[in-house]
């Protein structure tokens, strides 16, 4: 989610020998339209059947050190737990044995709130009977008013998501829409090229908007930004690519480790009925280490440039730019007023304390959009916006964030027709059966890899996560790995995808601002995005075998 920008055309981009890119994928409600058909026609074809499900209870496990006196019910109350009992504390991701384990300085974890969700039993399915069932004529008429009833069931089903969406997209309206954020991060860049510091502008540079990727899911305002670290880096001595590179490429690589975004973590956590932020640890980890890669290819490709610049297949472009630059000066940004810093601090601030209400407090979607809410509201008045100014980059905000309400509507409608129709257990179980012959690792793994495919026709992160999720979750527990996997293989496959997928309009916008074809694009960055896959898959099968606590 970001601040709209007036994006150049992509479609002026010139690929490989300058000849246009044509291809134009279908919208996302469309593709949408076309699987909640497919999916109709599926339960007229595939055999009903069921798995046995069970209510399961997935807690905030709440780290707490035992003190000296320490109960289970001071515990609890330290904790913010109503009520504990010893199988509920764990050590290490391992139910506790003995009261005597628990000594003073010992570290353990304490179940706080938690949601219940429906989980299917591995080894249940069964076929269902057909005697009785309808004729084909009247499965056909009540398949159609199935796809006919399906969004507005999904509009019911997921109302709190899309609830969450829609604030959460008003309230960073509000705050994007007082440019403090693009002014603040912007200037702290530039200013960075200054004397003894400029060794590290690409380090710097990479992780805020790394950062800005992984807190807020920064997209389109790259297109802007890279009009600016462009000439920035080729002052500096380095070319178009490395400009782009330490722009845009920066807030994809932290899209895709994103920790907090809750445009995909948030949704995708959401559906898999995962505690928001769960996990948070490990996502801090695989954050600091694809970016650290990123950090370190860019900086190996702009030490090549300044030392030979005619390594830079943008050469010929990048002496038109020098000669231009050599005729002026000036930063073009002026230095944030108070004001402005004060945004930038509540805004951040916000995220933190939702991450520290998430993790000591067990807040899940309702607190954290009050809490942006509020944030919002306090960066608009800081901004000494009047109420009807709030009331107009909310509604903007949130009007952005329509098309990911509807979409995650409509996938909520196709799990809804599969349901009735009897038919996605008998999906899972295909699904399930295949994956089972590997090991769990290699099988999320394998979900990483048909999340990168599903990505160039759905770039959308949140409709990706909407529509995959409910397939995704069930098929965790039939083969064994935690939901918490699942999602980080959502992440890795739609975030590092974003990298090459000609069908993403703020690839092709960044591109065409650039001047970058497309295909020497893809040729400079495939390495990259090859190693980012293969990090992401070590990534997954650790967390697959590693102790439950990693994940919590």
């Amino acid at each position: 989610m970001s601040q709209s920008t007036a994006t150049p055309d992509p479609n002026e981009t010139a690929i490989g020998s300058g000849a246009a890119l044509r291809f134009e994928m279908p919208p996302s409600l469309v593709i949408l339209a076309s699987i909640l058909v497919l999916a109709a026609v599926a339960t007229l074809i595939f055999p009903p059947g069921e798995y046995e499900r069970i209510e399961r209870n997935f807690p905030n496990w709440i780290p707490h050190t035992v003190v000296d006196g320490d109960t289970l019910q001071s515990i609890a109350e330290t904790a913010g737990a109503s009520e504990i009992s010893l199988s509920d504390l764990r050590i290490a991701g391992d139910v506790t044995m003995p009261i005597e384990m628990l000594a003073p300085g010992m570290k353990v974890l304490v179940p706080v709130g938690g949601l219940s969700r429906n989980a299917v039993i591995p080894g249940t399915y069964q076929r269902l009977p057909t005697e009785g069932r309808e004729s084909f004529i009247q499965s056909l008429l009540s398949r159609a008013g199935d796809v006919a009833r399906a969004p507005i069931m999904g509009f019911v089903d997921k109302a709190q998501i899309i609830g969450f969406v829609l604030l959460v997209g008003g309230s960073f309206g509000v705050i994007l829409s007082t440019g403090a954020v693009d002014q603040c991060l912007g200037w702290v860049v530039l200013r960075m090229g200054k004397g003894r510091a400029r060794w590290a502008v690409i380090p710097v540079s990479f992780t805020l908007f790394s950062l800005g990727g992984a807190v807020y899911g920064m997209g389109e305002d790259t297109i802007a930004f890279v009009l600016i670290t462009i000439p920035f880096a080729i002052r500096l001595g380095y070319d178009t690519i490395t400009g782009v590179a330490m722009c845009y490429m920066a807030s994809q690589v932290g899209f895709a480790g994103a920790f907090f975004n809750p445009f995909t973590v948030g949704i995708a956590q959401g559906i898999a009925e995962l505690p928001y932020l769960s996990g948070l640890n490990f996502r801090y980890v695989t954050w600091i280490v694809v970016t650290l890669i990123g950090i370190a290819f860019t900086m190996w490709w702009a030490i090549r440039v300044e030392r030979d610049p005619k390594r830079s297949p943008t050469f010929a472009m990048d002496e038109v730019h020098r000669s231009r630059l050599s005729e002026t000066s000036g930063d073009g940004l002026f230095k944030p007023t108070f004001g402005q810093c004060c945004v930038v601090a509540v805004a951040f601030g916000s995220v933190f304390i939702s991450g520290y209400g998430v993790a000591k407090h067990g807040w899940f979607i309702n607190e954290m959009s009050a809490m942006f809410l509020t944030s919002a509201m306090i960066c608009g008045i800081l901004t000494r916006y009047s109420p009807r100014r709030i009331s107009q980059e909310f509604i903007r905000g949130a009007s952005q964030m329509a098309e990911p309400g509807l979409v995650i509507a409509c996938s909520a409608g196709v799990m809804i027709v599969l349901q009735q129709g009897q038919v996605l257990d008998t999906i899972l179980y295909g699904l399930a059966s295949s994956l089972e012959k590997v090991s769990p690792g290699l099988a999320a793994v394998a979900m990483m890899c048909v999340q990168a495919i599903l990505n160039f026709f759905v770039p959308s992160g949140s409709g990706q996560a909407a529509m995959t999720m409910p397939i995704i979750t069930p098929l965790c527990d039939l083969i064994g790995i935690d939901r918490q996997v699942g999602v980080l293989a959502f992440q890795f496959g739609d975030g590092f995808g974003n990298l090459i997928v000609p069908t993403s309009a703020v690839l092709m916008g960044v591109l065409g601002a650039a001047r970058i074809p497309w295909l020497t694009w893809i040729r400079w960055v495939a390495p990259l995005v090859i190693v980012l896959h293969l990090v992401g898959a070590l990534f997954l099968i650790i967390a697959t075998n590693g102790p439950a606590s990693w994940l919590q």
